[in-house]
């Protein structure tokens, strides 16, 4: 009888509130702090000129870290083969002369200027910094409503709705001057019903994260075409 108690408990603090829905302007906002934070001063007009390069540019890719608050989910290997496949099937196409995976070494400072420095040592153009941030909205239905205060209806009822939206950004800038030349957003949404014991909210993110990415690498593509024959 304890153990059922303690059981129901836990539902009705995990679940049993209404839909709260799903706000994109509140994922937007997060990436727009976090891209003012770590841009930092954008760089004088009399630093900005235009670029001499002449071919197509290489290439440098740096995925944000997203383990932390309001982000709600890590990149998997997976994300990162999935960018890194992409940027091959660029340089194919001719669209790039090559690509390189850029890391920041420091802290101090300004991370973008740090990025930017560590990107002209390998010999990069464009850098594409990827971001990202999910929500969920979990809640029940009536079956939940009707069967949880069973132990078996836990985990054979389909009471519980996991609702993920996941939103990611690309933004491509030019290295030598800082000046950022386009951005993209994608969104995926996954929804699953099942019983509350067996819903899992991160697998509808890793869901909604996939069909994001894949939306925003078509949209770069073209965006980085363009770039390239603009310059």
């Amino acid at each position: 009888m304890t153990l059922h108690v303690y059981i129901l408990f836990i539902l009705l603090l995990t679940g049993c509130a209404g839909s709260q829905g799903l706000h994109l302007n509140m994922l937007q906002q997060t990436l727009k702090d976090e891209e003012v934070r770590f841009v930092g001063t954008p760089p004088s007009e009399a630093a900005v000129s235009g670029s001499s390069r002449q071919g197509p540019p290489k290439l440098g890719l740096y995925i944000m870290p997203t383990g932390f608050l309001h982000h709600a989910f890590e990149w998997t290997l997976a994300d990162r083969e999935a960018l890194l496949d992409w940027t091959n099937r660029l340089q194919r196409e001719g669209l790039i002369s090559g690509t390189s995976t850029v890391q920041i070494t420091s802290i101090k400072g300004n991370q973008l200027a740090q990025l930017r420095e560590s990107a002209l040592r390998h010999g990069v153009d464009l850098l594409l910094i990827v971001d990202g941030a999910a929500a969920v909205d979990r809640y029940n239905n009536y079956k939940g409503t009707l069967l949880y205060w069973t132990i078996l209806g836990s985990y054979y009822a389909d009471g519980t709705h996991s609702d993920a939206l996941c939103l990611v950004r690309g933004s491509l800038w030019d290295v030598r001057t800082g000046t950022k030349l386009a951005a993209e957003d994608a969104q995926g949404l996954s929804k699953i019903v099942g019983p509350t014991a067996r819903v899992e909210d991160q697998d509808g993110i890793t869901s909604a994260r996939r069909q994001a990415l894949t939306q925003l690498i078509e949209k770069l593509r073209d965006t980085i075409a363009r770039i390239g024959r603009g310059q």
